[in-house]
């Protein structure tokens, strides 16, 4: 792309994005808040966002800073959730989901389901070229 002016929103050296990348944030936040009214929001309020955005966004941060809910780093880092699995894991063995029980309570309130692999395997191997055109 050529002659695209870049921008730097944050002051930090190497942050810079495109001016038409920046637009498409602020089309992402007003898409955000013009759907938290749903079904009433009016054109009015569309415009009354669309001048005010960067405000919107500063308070948001300030309301995320006094609550202690706000974003912290600079850099992605993949969350640790090897207790959360072992949590699982564990009430899994503990019910034992993993093993067939035909005495188990809830099996009569469940709803036996078609495998559909071996249903569309079947269906495959029964129908023919000629039954395939007429379909077509």
């Amino acid at each position: 792309m050529q002659d695209n002016a870049l921008i730097n929103l944050t002051g930090l050296e190497g942050h810079c994005m495109p001016i038409d990348l920046n637009i498409e944030h602020h089309i992402k936040f007003l898409k955000l808040f013009f759907s938290a009214k749903g079904v009433y929001s009016t054109w009015d309020r569309l415009g009354d966002i669309s001048a005010t955005i960067a405000l919107l966004q500063n308070i948001k941060k300030q309301v995320g800073r006094a609550l202690g809910i706000t974003y912290h780093g600079l850099n992605h880092t993949t969350p640790n959730t090897s207790s959360s699995v072992w949590k699982v894991a564990n009430k899994l063995n503990e019910l034992e989901l993993h093993v067939f029980n035909p005495d188990r309570k809830e099996n009569d309130s469940i709803k036996p389901i078609v495998d559909v692999l071996t249903e569309g395997k079947w269906k495959l191997k029964s129908s023919t070229l000629v039954s395939f055109n007429k379909k077509v």
